[in-house]
């Protein structure tokens, strides 16, 4: 299945945390099309895996017959890291499901994505999936 980001009227919520100052926030956003091509692979990742994204089980949760194939950005949280030193990004993201002529809220996923400094690459940290 393929996916897509898409505009909603739903601007993102961008959080900071631990410290990140202004000016590491500016340069990691300098980014942020590298951050979304790390989402949509991890998001394509998971829905197109078996495991995770049922294909045909009725009554099991996701199903990615529901999918329409579109998601959208929720809320984005920046966190000075510590141990190990760099920056963690989790980007929650709301894919939504096919609802006759609409669409509406199915599945979120928040990839975590770290990296060490502004210009490092990025790491892929974990996906977690919510029922929304």
């Amino acid at each position: 299945m393929g996916i897509r980001l898409v505009r909603t009227s739903i601007e993102p919520i961008i959080k900071f945390y631990d410290g990140i100052s202004l000016a590491e926030y500016r340069k990691l956003n300098e980014r942020w099309s590298e951050i979304l091509l790390n989402v949509q692979k991890e998001i394509w990742k998971y829905i197109n895996d078996d495991n995770l994204c049922f294909k045909d089980e009725l009554g099991l949760f996701p199903n990615r017959n529901k999918l329409s194939g579109n998601y959208y950005i929720d809320s984005v949280s920046y966190v000075k890291h510590v141990g190990p030193v760099g920056f963690k990004i989790i980007i929650s993201a709301r894919l939504t499901e096919k609802l006759g002529n609409s669409e509406a809220d199915y599945l979120g996923l928040e990839v975590t994505l770290f990296v060490k400094s502004e210009k490092d690459d990025f790491e892929v940290w974990g996906i977690d999936s919510s029922c929304i």
